[in-house]
């Protein structure tokens, strides 16, 4: 999964078409195709990297993060048209993709109001014996978050962290535990 917005893009890969960047993808994940989404350039320094919104889970099942629906802004109509998408993706052998909600904060809830800020449950890590995960401070989206992350990840612990230093700077716990190369 990719968004066009941030992978396509003079500043990470000027002159480089999406076939050229697909075909190099697919080499270096062993995937067969990409799912794009059209995702929003120029709202922050990312320009709508997809693993704040849309993850997936196991072979066959993704989750996507979710905005209030009574969120009207560009977000949430991007997190929306990112879940039709996947919902309607096929794997290779041609199933459908199995798609699990994990339903994002009220912004008016959660601690942190900068402008920058990234409110990502799906912006996770996967660890030995747990999952790492936004806390948020919407109390009762922080802990549907939990249970939603908890029964995707079984014989996991959901541990939730306050993020609100490293989320305003656009980021988010996945964001910081990228994979670093054997030296």
């Amino acid at each position: 999964m990719a968004t066009r917005s941030s992978i396509i893009h003079s500043n990470r890969n000027p002159g480089r078409s999406q076939a050229r960047l697909e075909a190099a993808m697919c080499a270096a994940y062993g995937a067969s195709r990409v799912i794009w989404f059209k995702g929003i350039a120029g709202q922050d320094i990312t320009d709508d990297r997809v693993d704040a919104t849309s993850r997936f889970l196991t072979p066959g099942s993704g989750l996507g993060q979710m905005s209030l629906a009574t969120d009207t802004d560009a977000w949430a109509d991007d997190v929306r048209q990112q879940y039709r998408i996947l919902s309607t993706a096929t794997t290779v052998a041609g199933r459908p993709i199995a798609v699990t909600k994990l339903q994002g904060p009220d912004y008016c809830k959660i601690r942190s109001s900068g402008p920058n800020f990234v409110a990502a449950y799906a912006n996770y890590h996967v660890c030995n014996g747990a999952v790492i995960s936004a806390q948020l401070g919407d109390a009762s989206a922080d802990s549907e978050a939990r249970a939603t992350l908890a029964r995707m990840f079984p014989g996991r612990t959901v541990v939730q962290l306050d993020i609100d230093c490293l989320g305003a700077g656009g980021g988010g716990i996945h964001c910081v535990t990228q994979q670093q190369p054997v030296v």
